[in-house]
């Protein structure tokens, strides 16, 4: 099937957050995060060891000799990219330094999570490794303005927020704040928001229960990510990104999240709840469609 620019950034989605399931499993303590964290890096990054490699000054890249150019460049974009999501997510990597792996097809990425041809990606972050599809994949684009789109558009702000704030908190959210987490920093930095006719707030809502337990397993995830966008949104409209990353400071330090939210926001599950959607109601924002 012909993959458009909507499509592909669908699967993205689909395909980061099937990935991110455990990682970011609220139910996880601090010492088996760490335990799955370091078993999980040996075999995400398995494939990888013999590829071509750079260091810059945040990440560790790996690519294939016919992105020696573009891995160059994306090094130089993606910590820039660690930069601009400090100014929102303060935080601090000291020497540790994630791999970065420029992954030349769809079709590679596809076999080493054994993934069917359905499922594409153009990011995907697990264990302190962050794996981007090559621009020059990106055929759904004329060729000249593949490196704008990716520059402008592409996932490094999305995947790097994963991992500066599974580093901050430890793995200690549910899925829903993860992604809407990385989709407001888009927001911020990229002016970027995923928009089509199944993401509109207008459609029958989930759950909040189902956005904690089940997220990567409903079937209409541009809705899902939409409403996970919207839930943060709404926690910054109420005390803007120092109550986020105070939010962020107290999970790292084991609370559970809708304790945490208790302590920071004076809201309690179901009041949250209550005040995202009078608030979302009013706002014509949440039910654009593109």
């Amino acid at each position: 099937m012909p993959v458009s620019g909507v499509g592909i950034r669908k699967r993205v989605i689909i395909a980061s957050a099937l990935i991110l399931l455990l990682s970011l499993s609220p139910y996880l303590s601090h010492a088996l995060h760490a335990v799955w964290q370091a078993a999980t890096l040996i075999s995400v990054r398995r494939h990888y060891l013999t590829w071509s490699s750079l260091e810059s000054k945040y990440f560790q890249l790996r690519y294939v000799p016919e992105d020696q150019i573009l891995a160059e460049k994306i090094a130089k974009e993606a910590d820039m990219a660690v930069r601009r999501v400090a100014e929102l997510i303060p935080h601090s990597a000291g020497e540790k330094r994630p791999w970065l792996i420029v992954v030349p097809s769809q079709e590679i990425l596809q076999e080493a999570f054994g993934w069917g041809r359905e499922t594409g990606a153009l990011g995907v972050y697990l264990a302190d490794t962050i794996k981007i599809l090559s621009p020059r994949a990106w055929h759904w684009y004329p060729e000249s303005k593949r490196w704008y789109v990716f520059a402008s558009q592409g996932p490094l702000i999305h995947e790097y927020t994963h991992f500066a704030l599974e580093l901050r908190a430890k793995g200690n959210y549910p899925r829903w704040f993860s992604e809407g987490l990385a989709q407001l920093t888009e927001y911020h930095l990229l002016g970027y928001e995923w928009l089509e006719a199944d993401s509109s707030l207008a459609n029958r809502l989930y759950s909040l229960e189902a956005l904690d337990h089940s997220f990567d397993a409903l079937p209409r995830q541009a809705l899902a990510y939409r409403q996970a966008l919207s839930m943060v949104s709404y926690l910054e409209t109420l005390q803007g990104l120092a109550g986020l990353n105070q939010l962020i400071d107290k999970l790292g330090r084991g609370e559970s999240f809708y304790q945490a939210l208790q302590q920071i926001y004076g809201l309690d599950r179901e009041s949250f709840l209550q005040g995202w959607e009078v608030w979302f109601g009013q706002d014509e924002r949440w039910y654009r469609t593109g």
